[in-house]
């Protein structure tokens, strides 16, 4: 089965418009669980963290093999990327960084912003299905979960065949009813659940989430949606 990978658009290089969008993220002390919602023209952790201590301070968890990984300057951490989420500890009480990239949404040549698609593959060669993934929101604006429907309908999951809602994913065995997510200011880890008992039914630029799935090889889906 295909396991799907974030649309990114690639860059936008080599387009006849140069387009550039820059973007502030505030830093808490000591943790920060955050997404960077640019794709970055320097995708190099210490240009997009510029300012701060990044050398086995900032973390990203690998999904596929259910690991986690720091940054070293020489390591399999690699660069910055859109849909991922990070982890820092902020050691130097840094209050923010601020970066450069491609305007948000990754828009085409008429400024249509793209659909994002985060590949959710699971802990590859496991007995189980699923695992653990940390992800970034792919978009500088928040975006709501629920649709019309008030079902999780404004976020989709897929298997490569079948498309379905947050609530139909549930229903599938596919996915978990909740996200988590961390408050920076409270240093506190909350729920974020499309069903209006958790602590926010959005997903909110420059956050980033944890997302449990049960099946192997899903893909989410981010609309385009800008409010």
């Amino acid at each position: 089965m295909k396991t799907f990978g974030l649309v990114l658009a690639l860059l936008v290089m080599g387009s006849a418009v140069c387009m550039a969008a820059s973007v502030t993220i505030d830093l808490y002390t000591p943790w920060n669980y955050i997404a960077c919602p640019l794709v970055p023209f320097d995708p190099n952790p210490e240009s997009v963290f510029a300012g701060v201590d990044v050398y086995y301070n900032l973390f990203r968890y690998d999904a596929a093999t259910g690991s986690e990984f720091f940054y070293d300057g020489v390591g399999p951490f690699g660069n910055i990327l859109l849909g991922e989420g990070y982890y820092l500890l902020n050691v130097g009480n840094v209050p923010s960084i601020s970066y450069s990239g491609v305007p948000d949404g990754v828009p085409d040549s008429s400024g249509n912003m793209t659909d994002m698609w985060i590949s959710l593959p699971g802990v590859q060669g496991d007995e189980g299905g699923g695992g653990w993934h940390l992800i970034g929101h792919p978009f500088n604006h928040d975006t709501p979960t629920n649709g019309p429907g008030g079902s999780g309908d404004n976020i989709w999951f897929t298997d490569g065949t079948t498309l379905k809602t947050w609530d139909e994913a549930v229903i599938a065995g596919w996915v978990s009813e909740t996200m988590m997510y961390f408050d920076g200011v409270s240093q506190t880890s909350l729920t974020m659940t499309y069903q209006g008992w958790g602590n926010d039914d959005t997903l909110r630029a420059k956050y980033a989430y944890w997302v449990e799935t049960k099946k192997d090889n899903l893909a989410l889906i981010i609309p385009a949606y800008n409010p």
